[in-house]
């Protein structure tokens, strides 16, 4: 009896100590996650303040630069940037910097008398204004004129109380504990919270030097600021100088097993003879609801059995999509997916082959998840993934290749070459139209899977019938697109590109498709499409041949077009041989790489294979191409990484040009956008120009190029070379006398 009570004793210590590991864990992987974004946010704005360039631009337009990544870190707090006397001169809270002067705080002061101190990290403190007079932290990074020099600093303020809104909602037992503190023992949150407890030291401690020593570990020890003993265990947050340590008390751990002590002590007492067979049995039972008991108190975020996240940690997940969406104004798709009739799996082939079977689909469906996406367990064979910025169609695609991969057999014996086969049924929800909430998107997705159950099991079904009717066409589409394109029917044309004189400066080449049943496709329909399917690379490389092979045919006739432009995207700049097919492109039809003018998004210079990207745009670049980004300002505008990368070119989106004449807004931008083109040196090409107010408006700023159907719609090759002579006639007249 007594052996079996001190192994009941030491499994809930272990358990509590797992516990707190897997939550130490997780909360380090979250923190360290937001101070990274922060930490790139103040990057930016010190590139920015270091750029001679940019510091000739006005101040709202050096304010819209300076911060231009602040979206992604409003949460956390907010920027500045200081001048050597410590007076603000760029402030994310105001166009106009705020008369503050921070030279009486540390983390001014640090970074002013150290040049390499790095990011520093403050000690807690009251900020001087604002509405709220909560504690407060700040990160800074030092800045330095040419000769060295101190020049000021960039700050970012962090509200602690975001911390404990991370740390609030765990589950701690009566005792427990989560604390968050700097590696000098300085405490910045404690949960649960007491105002008194922020600020205060834990270097007194007798665990303190082996804790800030180590990155992990886990130990007991009486704790300084409540002297109750816990079981704790603490990560270091990346390469910060900040620690998180979480502990479940003592007291809490054994209150179970006191309990059952005692209870086996009674049953002994009362039948003695019985004593040794009756205290072994009765110290399995126990061992077993205490394993349970424990397993719900530990707080793991993650599925034991498969290693996803847990109904728990799902909440957190959703939240951050949640917020994500609410902020960009942007659609999730929340999937709800059930294997098909695998209880049928338990019941022939046990329980040890269920477990394997889920470990083998939960380790498949990670790989559909990608950066920002949550995928999670909610229990049985129901799994939950959130696809963050997705729409309709990208949950089809995502959708379907689940189907497919969970349909792959599962070997579960390889000596006898033992496999398994199932399917399962998926249904979708999709914020904003189907729900506001998690719960909601939940319940109704849960709903669209058992209709696609009822409708014969190892399908899809969209909860609002219309987006299945809309996924079915665009999958429609999208095998149409595939037989055209391998059919020949698609076709190039090509638009005009001018200066203010109305002379011809090239031609973009752009894409269209007719499709003899569906009649004409638009591009903004048809790209998205070629995109999520794979088929963009093929498609963009037949375009950027047809374009080269029809410039060198312009001029073999005599017609002089001085370059042609094609779009990319960030498919055809992952791969390692593009670079080498451009040249091979350029060389087959006798063209120069300054013939050559390449248009990219501004989304491709944030893809998750942003080194790859860069590679081939630094070699392409270095070949004589000119690189420019399309549609400027309606993707993330991070404005610093204009001069990052080798851009000699912006194209101003469509959508402001339209609003000219109608939205001061939409002025505004395009004035700025001109502006920053000059200030950079940059060429700025308005295209979408419809109307002679929309051009004399671009004219009066100095836009460089002129593009849209004011001047002439995209043209079949014959077409475009009659109005290239045309033009070129009407715009002598003009030079003449």
């Amino acid at each position: 009896m007594f052996v079996s009570l001190y192994q009941m004793r030491r499994d809930a210590m272990s358990q509590a100590r797992d516990a707190t590991e897997n939550l130490a864990s997780s909360l380090e992987k979250e923190t360290e996650r937001n101070l990274d974004v922060f930490q790139l946010a103040m990057r930016e704005v010190a590139t920015s303040i270091k750029t001679p360039t940019l510091l000739r631009l006005p101040l709202d337009v050096r304010q819209l630069v300076a911060f231009s990544t602040i979206s992604d870190a409003k949460e956390l707090g907010t920027l500045s940037a200081t001048d050597a006397a410590g007076n603000f001169i760029l402030d994310s809270r105001s166009p106009v910097p705020r008369k503050l002067n921070v030279s009486d705080q540390d983390y001014f002061q640090v970074q002013q008398q150290s040049r390499d101190i790095g990011l520093y990290l403050s000690k807690p403190f009251i900020p001087k204004t604002g509405d709220s007079r909560q504690p407060t932290i700040a990160l800074s990074l030092r800045l330095e004129k040419e000769d060295g020099q101190f020049a000021g600093i960039v700050a970012g303020t962090l509200r602690l109380n975001y911390f404990h809104d991370m740390f609030k909602d765990a589950i701690l037992g009566q005792h427990g504990t989560i604390t968050l503190l700097r590696t000098d023992g300085t405490v910045l949150m404690r949960q649960p919270y007491h105002p008194g407890d922020v600020g205060s030291t834990l270097a007194g401690g007798h665990s303190f030097l082996p804790l800030v020593q180590s990155d992990q570990g886990s130990y007991v020890d009486v704790a300084v600021l409540d002297h109750i003993e816990r079981q704790y265990s603490f990560k270091r947050i990346g390469k910060y100088p900040l620690i998180v340590v979480v502990g479940f008390a003592t007291e809490d751990i054994y209150a179970g097993w006191h309990r059952r002590a005692v209870a086996i002590g009674a049953v002994t007492v009362v039948i003695d003879v019985l004593s040794i067979w009756l205290s072994l049995m009765f110290a399995s039972l126990l061992r077993r609801r205490l394993e349970m008991e424990s397993q719900l108190q530990q707080l793991a975020w993650f599925d034991s059995l498969t290693g996803l996240p847990n109904r728990i940690q799902l909440q957190r997940e959703a939240g951050r999509i949640l917020a994500h969406a609410k902020q960009n104004a942007s659609d999730f798709a929340t999937l709800f997916i059930d294997l098909d009739r695998f209880k049928r799996v338990n019941d022939t082939q046990g329980h040890a082959v269920g477990d394997e079977v889920l470990r083998e689909i939960a380790e498949r469906l990670r790989k559909h998840v990608h950066t920002g996406d949550s995928i999670s367990r909610l229990g049985g064979d129901e799994f939950l993934a959130i696809l963050q910025d997705c729409d309709v169609l990208k949950a089809m695609h995502v959708a379907e290749r689940i189907l497919h991969t969970v349909r792959e057999p599962i070997a579960l014996d390889s000596k006898r070459d033992t496999r398994i086969t199932i399917s399962t049924s998926i249904g979708i929800a999709m914020y904003p139209y189907d729900g506001l909430n998690i719960d909601v998107l939940l319940r109704n997705a849960d709903m669209a899977m058992y209709q696609a159950k009822s409708a014969g099991r190892n399908r899809i079904h969209f909860y609002a019938p219309e987006y299945e009717r809309k996924a079915r066409e665009h999958l429609d589409l999208e095998i149409a697109l595939q037989r055209d394109f391998e059919a020949k029917v698609l076709s190039v044309v090509y638009q005009p590109r001018v200066d203010a004189t109305g002379m011809l400066c090239g031609a973009e080449a752009l894409v269209r498709w007719y499709n003899d049943k569906m009649g004409f496709i638009p591009p903004d329909y048809f790209i998205p499409i070629a995109e999520e399917s794979g088929l963009i690379a093929e498609l963009d490389a037949w375009v950027l041949g047809e374009a080269c092979r029809q410039l060198a045919a312009w001029r073999a006739s005599g017609l002089a077009v001085p370059s042609i432009s094609v779009n990319v995207c960030a498919m055809d700049l992952k791969r390692s041989d593009y670079p080498g097919f451009v040249t091979r492109t350029l060389e087959a039809h006798g063209l120069a790489p300054d013939d050559l003018i390449l248009e990219m998004t501004e989304r491709v210079m944030f893809d998750e294979a942003a080194d790859d990207i860069r590679t081939s745009i630094d070699e392409i670049h270095a070949m004589g191409v000119t690189l420019a980004i399309d549609d400027f300002g309606t993707g993330f505008s991070s404005l610093n990484y204009l001069h990052r990368f080798p851009i000699k070119e912006l194209k101003i989106d469509k959508s402001f040009i339209q609003g000219i004449g109608e939205s001061m807004t939409s002025e505004s931008l395009a004035q700025t956008i001109i502006n920053i083109g000059k200030t950079l040196k940059l060429t700025v090409v308005a295209e979408g120009i419809e109307t002679q107010a929309q051009r004399d408006f671009l004219s009066r700023h100095d836009c460089d190029l002129y593009q849209g159907h004011l001047f002439s719609p995209p043209l079949p090759p014959d077409d475009f070379a009659l109005w290239a002579v045309k033009q070129s006639h009407v715009t002598l007249r003009r030079q003449l006398p």
